[in-house]
Formats: structure tokens, sequence, C-alpha cells
């Protein structure tokens, strides 16, 4: 799913607005809400450059997530350290570590914790935040993101 939070020089929506593009307010009640609600976020962030306060609006949209609880500061594969919350939600448990200055999302994982392969599902490495002059000339996806999807 790709979502455009907002057009150059328009307000950002609200968290509200934005959690009903990223998650359908008809699953609110399903076991699975939060985990589709962290992905679309994820998904949000590898796939647009957003300003900061758009940025802004994602974490509140995070921060209204169900099961979201703070794990304190933690390192990813690079080397950068950050904030990291956790959902666990659905025998899964999803992490993003957000910069602590920026608000930018650093990395994301997704472990399955029960069933009969029970393990890292993805993980999600963001490596430089660019943006194109035109849709002519799209930056590569992997610029944006390294993606490992191991199930």
């Amino acid at each position: 799913m790709t979502c455009t939070p907002t057009s150059p020089g328009t307000s950002p929506p609200t968290p509200r607005d934005l959690i009903r593009l990223l998650a359908p307010p008809a699953l609110a009640g399903e076991p699975a809400y939060p985990r589709i609600l962290t992905s679309g976020i994820v998904e949000l962030a590898t796939s647009q450059h957003l300003d900061p306060r758009q940025r802004a609006a994602t974490l509140r949209a995070l921060a209204a997530a169900p099961h979201l609880t703070y794990k304190g500061t933690t390192t990813d594969l690079a080397g950068r350290t950050g904030m990291s919350f956790q959902i666990v939600a659905d025998g899964s448990t999803s992490t993003l570590l957000i910069h602590p200055d920026t608000g930018d999302l650093l990395a994301a994982t997704e472990w399955i914790n029960r069933g009969s392969r029970p393990g890292l599902h993805s993980y999600t490495l963001l490596l430089a935040h660019t943006r194109t002059r035109s849709t002519d000339t799209p930056t590569s996806p992997t610029t944006a993101a390294a993606v490992t999807r191991l199930r």
C-alpha cells in the first residue's frame, strides 16, 4: 500500500486521519490490527521522503497504536542508536527503531513468535533518506531501504 500523507505545501493529516489511511478502521478490533498499522508506518517511511511535520504526524499515529511499548535505546545493524518501540500482537513482535532527534525510522523488524517456524520474519534497514526532483527519475528502492524477508 502506498499512502501519500500530504502533498508539498499542504498540512499533514491528523494522526487519526493517517491511521485511517494506513490501517482500515473496520479491522480495528482484529488481533492483527496493531501489526497492520505498524506495517503501514514502515511502508510509508520506506517509500516516501517525509518532512518533519509529516514525520511528527506519523509518530503520533504510531503512539496511538494498541500494545505499543517503549523498550529503551538500541543499535541497528548499521551501528546507529535510536529509541526502540515494540508492538506484540497476533503472534508476532514488531520493533521500530526511531532516531531520537529527527523522528526518522532507522530500522524495523518483525519476529514470528509462534507457529511451526518462529523466528525473524523481516528486517528493514533504512540507509538513506533522499528525494528526487521528478517522478521520471525515481530513487532506487535500495537507496531508501534494504529489506530482508527471511520467511
